[in-house]
C-alpha cells in the first residue's frame, strides 16, 4: 500500500482512475484494432481527441504536439526509397542473384532466402511487402525440388524479422524513433549492437528449424493428415493477409530470374548503400560545434546525426532518383508506408499525453517495484510475444518501450530527480523486447504466416499446422531464451 501510494504521487494533473481508465481504453483500442477492420491508428487518434481534452482539459494542439515528426519523416524517406527500387526492377534483380547463391544445392536454399528477405528488410522494405515477394519463390521452389517447406517458410519469415530490426528496417526505425523520444535514454542504446544480437538469435533459430525438419517434403499421407485435422482453420489464417498495417498482400509474386543490372538498378543499389553509409557514419560520429554567447565562445559536442539522419538521406537519394528516372517514380508515392506511419504514430502520440500526465511512468514504477526486475522483465517479454503473435507488431513498441524504462533509466520522482538507479541495459532489455516480439510472426494468424500458408499449394494444412506449432515454440521459449542471453548475464545489466 505505501508503494502504491507513493507511485500515485508521480502521476501528473491525474488520479489512479484516471491513469487506469486511461490505460485502459488503449488497450480495448487496441483489441479493437486488431479484430475490426478500424485501422488502430485511427482508432487511436480518435479517442485521445476525446480522452484528452475531457479527462485532462488538454487542448487539441497540445495533443498534436505529441506526434513524432522524425519516426514520421524516416518512414517516409526509407520506404519512398524502397518503392523506387521495386518499381525499377532492383528488388527482382537482388532476389535473382540471391537465386543463384544456391549453386545446385538446394537442400541450403533456406539459407538463401534467409539472407535475401533480410536484406530486401533491411534496406526499408515493410516485411509483409518483402515476404509477399519471396513466398512464392521459395515456397514453389521447394515444391520442385521436393524439400520441406517449414525450413523455407520460416527462412522468409525470420529473415524478414532480422532484416527489420536494422536501421533502416521498419522496426528498427520504430524502435530508434520511440527511444529518441526519451531523452534519458541519450548514449544509453547501441542500435548496431541491437541488430547484431537480434541477428544471431534468428539465424539460430532457422539453423535449429532446419536441422528438425530437413530433408524431404511432407509424405501424400502426412498431406492428407493435416488436411483431415479439424483444428486446422485456414480461413482465419487468410484473414491475416489483408493487413491494416501495409495493405493486401493475398496476391502472389512472379520473378524474372534473368533480370539485368541496368544503369538505373546500379543507380538505385547506390543510393540504398550511400543511406546505409550515412546513417551508420551519423550515429557513431561526434562532432564540436561552437556557439558565442554575450560575446564568450562555447564549445559543445554533439552527434552528426542532429544535422544528417537517416529520413532526410532518404528522402534526398529518393528525389535524386526520381528526377533522373522519373518512371520507376509512377505510383511510389502510394507505396510509402502510410498505414503504418498513421498506426505507429498514432499510439505514440496517445503514449506521449500519458507520459505528459505522468501516467506512463506510475505504471513503469509499478512494473519495477512489483517484484524483482529481472522477474518482471521476462514478464514483459511473454507480453510482447503474445500479443505479437496475434495483433501488431509494429504497434507493440510505442507501448512498451516506455513501459519498460524504469529499468533502464532508473525511477524519478515527479521533478525529474532519479531516487532509484536504473538495474538494465537499455541496449540489451530492448533486444530481447524487439526479438520476442517479431519472431512470433510466424503465427498463421499475423500477416508473415499467412502468406506461407497461402502459397503452400497443397501443402497449404502441413504448413499451417507447423507454423501454428513452431509460433507457440517461439511465444513460450522466446521470451526464457532472451531473458537467459540479454538480461541475467553480467552485461544485461548496469
Amino acid at each position: 500500500m505505501i508503494f502504491l501510494e507513493g507511485a500515485a504521487d508521480l502521476l501528473v494533473n491525474s488520479s489512479v482512475t484516471q491513469a487506469i481508465i486511461a490505460i485502459a481504453i488503449l488497450c480495448i483500442a487496441f483489441l479493437i484494432g486488431s479484430i475490426t477492420d478500424l485501422h488502430m491508428g485511427i482508432l487511436v487518434l480518435s479517442t485521445l481527441a476525446l480522452v484528452g481534452p475531457i479527462m485532462y482539459g488538454d487542448k487539441i494542439s497540445t495533443l498534436q504536439a505529441g506526434w513524432n515528426t522524425g519516426l514520421m519523416f524516416t518512414l517516409i524517406g526509407v520506404t519512398y526509397v524502397f518503392a523506387l527500387a521495386n518499381n525499377n526492377g532492383t528488388v527482382d534483380w537482388i532476389v535473382a542473384m540471391g537465386l543463384k547463391m544456391v549453386g545446385g544445392k538446394a537442400n541450403l536454399f533456406p539459407f538463401v532466402m534467409f539472407l535475401l528477405a533480410a536484406v530486401l528488410t533491411a534496406v526499408g522494405c515493410a516485411t509483409p511487402a518483402a515476404c509477399a515477394i519471396l513466398m512464392p519463390v521459395a515456397l514453389a521452389f521447394n515444391r520442385i525440388n521436393n524439400i520441406n517447406p517449414i525450413p523455407m517458410a520460416q527462412a522468409v519469415i525470420q529473415g524478414c524479422s532480422a532484416g527489420s530490426l536494422s536501421p533502416m528496417g521498419i522496426y528498427g526505425i520504430i524502435i530508434t524513433g520511440v527511444v529518441n523520444g526519451q531523452p534519458t535514454l541519450e548514449g544509453k542504446f547501441n542500435h548496431m549492437l541491437m541488430w547484431g544480437a537480434g541477428f544471431v538469435i534468428y539465424v539460430l533459430t532457422i539453423v535449429a528449424i532446419w536441422v528438425l525438419y530437413k530433408g524431404p517434403g511432407p509424405t501424400v499421407a502426412e498431406v492428407e493428415a493435416a488436411g483431415k485435422d479439424e483444428s486446422v482453420d485456414l480461413e482465419g489464417s487468410a484473414d491475416s493477409l489483408v493487413d491494416e498495417e501495409f495493405g493486401d498482400f493475398s496476391g502472389g509474386s512472379k520473378l524474372d530470374t534473368n533480370i539485368q543490372l541496368t544503369g538505373e538498378r546500379a543507380a538505385t543499389l547506390g543510393g540504398l548503400l550511400l543511406m546505409a553509409t550515412v546513417t551508420i557514419i551519423a550515429a557513431v560520429v561526434k562532432i564540436d560545434i561552437t556557439t558565442v554567447v554575450e560575446g564568450v565562445e562555447k564549445v559543445t559536442a554533439t552527434k552528426l546525426s542532429d544535422f544528417i539522419d537517416i529520413s532526410w538521406t532518404s528522402l534526398l537519394i529518393g528525389a535524386v532518383l526520381t528526377l533522373i528516372f522519373p518512371k520507376a517514380a509512377k505510383g511510389a508515392v502510394m507505396q510509402i508506408a502510410w498505414p503504418t506511419l498513421l498506426l505507429v504514430c498514432g499510439i505514440v502520440t496517445y503514449i506521449s499525453m500519458l507520459e505528459k500526465h505522468g501516467v506512463v511512468k506510475w505504471l513503469g514504477t509499478l512494473a519495477a517495484g512489483a517484484g524483482s526486475p529481472l522477474f518482471t522483465c521476462v514478464i514483459i517479454f511473454f507480453i510482447a510475444a503474445v500479443v505479437s503473435a496475434y495483433a501488431s507488431t509494429t504497434g507493440l513498441f510505442p507501448i512498451l518501450i516506455p513501459i519498460s524504462l524504469p529499468f533502464i533509466v532508473g525511477i524519478m520522482d515527479k521533478d525529474g530527480v532519479v531516487t532509484e538507479q536504473p538495474v538494465l541495459s537499455a541496449t540489451m532489455l530492448l533486444t530481447g523486447l524487439a526479438v520476442c516480439a517479431a519472431i512470433v510472426d510466424c503465427s498463421p494468424y499475423s500477416t508473415n504466416g499467412a502468406l506461407g500458408v497461402a502459397n503452400a499449394a497443397h501443402q497449404s494444412d502441413y504448413v499451417y499446422k507447423g507454423l501454428f506449432l513452431t509460433s507457440w515454440v517461439t511465444i513460450i521459449g522466446s521470451p526464457i531464451v532472451a531473458w537467459l542471453l540479454f538480461i541475467l548475464p553480467p552485461w544485461g545489466r548496469v
